[in-house]
């Protein structure tokens, strides 16, 4: 029997504003699906059963109550019916992740292993494999661990110091470069034992964060914590590039358990409807499509467009002669003519008026991100590192002190990180 799932899902998601002004961060739509459906998906055709949702807050709560429901929909496209409904969090202010937990395993009354997940994460995991691993050694916990090649930079992590069973010593987060005691990475893939309740009823208030309060307090006090190396792909989307990254992962193939359906070439996908619309323009080459490309359904494309590494989102439109190169466009977007969108991410809802220029080619790790229900003016031009709301979330930006303005129009405001400008 696998274990019930728990994913917290509390955060604010300010690191990828625009996208997370009227939604949380767990639903951002990743190549046409929510960021927590894709990691749920995974679970749930491995063999989980039972979702809860630590959510926080009425935003947070209404937002993924109102997207899955009980879960009905959810199973009934996986084609699984011995399920069980998903639960939510009641009404409670949690002070972080293991409060969360903790309260959420009182709630309703959780006395096996549970898995905790974190909502923002894209993975690829044998679940048996960690199953049967932490059933072998069992430890209170088992935590799936990443090890980072040597290009990667891993201070903006918490390492992990194993000894050689790959026992849990302690996490030292965000290391200074060279002073990281290993390579393996926290992926906030949480596998617990039921003994887990008692020591949260014990710690009662000092358990506020799994990863700063909890995992301290187990090693400091020689409760057996494991690590379970991972090997296939993983992702913290917290940021728009992660969010960029993901997506170009998920259309080249490295994400094993993303659902790619409607093949209509090698590397490209495009639903029925849409090909029904296009597929005339496709054969006289009046619409290019190259590399990894994915159009959703009811999309309309016009002559003259070019597709190249990117994903377009289910009823959208893109107006004659746009070219759109390793680009996320998201559901309803509105692309009018002549318009260049490279390595740039456009929010639900959103126009783009013609002749406008988004993002750069220029190969640097910045994208150019337009929030959802934007009216971007004709000619505009929204460099790599920019960001673009509608005018009314100004001051909810400029609040959280991690942006600053770099002007605005009469319907929105532009605005970038902190430090960005001096990258």
């Amino acid at each position: 029997m696998f274990p019930q799932v728990l994913a917290t899902v509390g955060g604010s998601g300010t690191r990828l504003y625009p996208l997370t002004l009227d939604q949380p961060k767990p639903l951002v739509e990743l190549c046409d699906t929510a960021i927590i459906a894709n990691l749920f998906r995974v679970l749930a055709s491995q063999g989980c059963r039972r979702f809860i949702l630590g959510s926080k807050g009425a935003s947070n709560t209404l937002n993924l109550s109102n997207y899955f429901k009980a879960g009905e929909g959810f199973f009934k496209r996986l084609g699984i019916n011995d399920h069980q409904d998903f639960s939510y969090q009641p009404l409670y202010d949690d002070k972080g992740s293991a409060d969360s937990m903790r309260y959420c395993m009182n709630y309703y009354d959780i006395n096996d292993d549970l898995l905790v997940v974190s909502g923002d994460n894209l993975i690829d995991i044998d679940l048996q494999s960690i199953v049967e691993f932490h059933h072998k050694h069992k430890p209170i916990l088992t935590v799936a661990l990443k090890e980072l090649g040597p290009e990667e930079n891993v201070s903006q992590y918490g390492v992990a110091r194993v000894d050689k069973d790959m026992r849990i010593l302690g996490f030292v987060e965000k290391p200074k470069p060279g002073s990281e005691p290993s390579r393996m990475i926290n992926t906030a893939f949480y596998l617990f034992s039921p003994e887990i309740r008692d020591v949260l009823q014990n710690m009662g208030e000092r358990a506020r964060d799994i990863g700063g309060d909890l995992i301290p307090y187990l090693t400091e006090h020689g409760y057996p914590v494991y690590g379970y190396p991972i090997s296939g792909y993983w992702m913290d989307i917290g940021t728009p590039e992660r969010l960029h990254q993901a997506a170009m992962d998920c259309l080249s193939g490295q994400v094993q358990h993303f659902d790619r359906k409607y093949h209509y070439r090698p590397n490209q996908w495009v639903h029925p409807s849409t090909l029904q619309r296009i597929e005339r323009y496709l054969e006289s080459g009046d619409i290019e499509l190259v590399g990894n490309v994915s159009i959703g359904r009811n999309c309309q494309i016009e002559k003259g467009v070019l597709i190249e590494n990117s994903h377009i989102g289910h009823t959208s439109i893109v107006e004659r002669d746009v070219e759109i190169r390793e680009s996320m466009i998201m559901s309803f977007a509105d692309i009018q003519h002549m318009t260049c969108i490279q390595r740039t991410i456009v929010g639900r809802h959103s126009t783009i008026e013609e002749r406008c220029v988004l993002g750069n080619g220029s190969g640097g790790k910045q994208v150019a991100v337009v929030g959802e229900n934007v009216n971007l003016p004709a000619e505009s031009v929204v460099a790599a590192g920019t960001r673009v709301a509608p005018l009314k979330h100004s001051h909810s930006i400029l609040a959280t002190g991690r942006f600053v303005q770099l002007g605005i129009d009469e319907r929105n405001i532009y605005f970038t990180e902190k430090g960005s400008q001096r990258r």
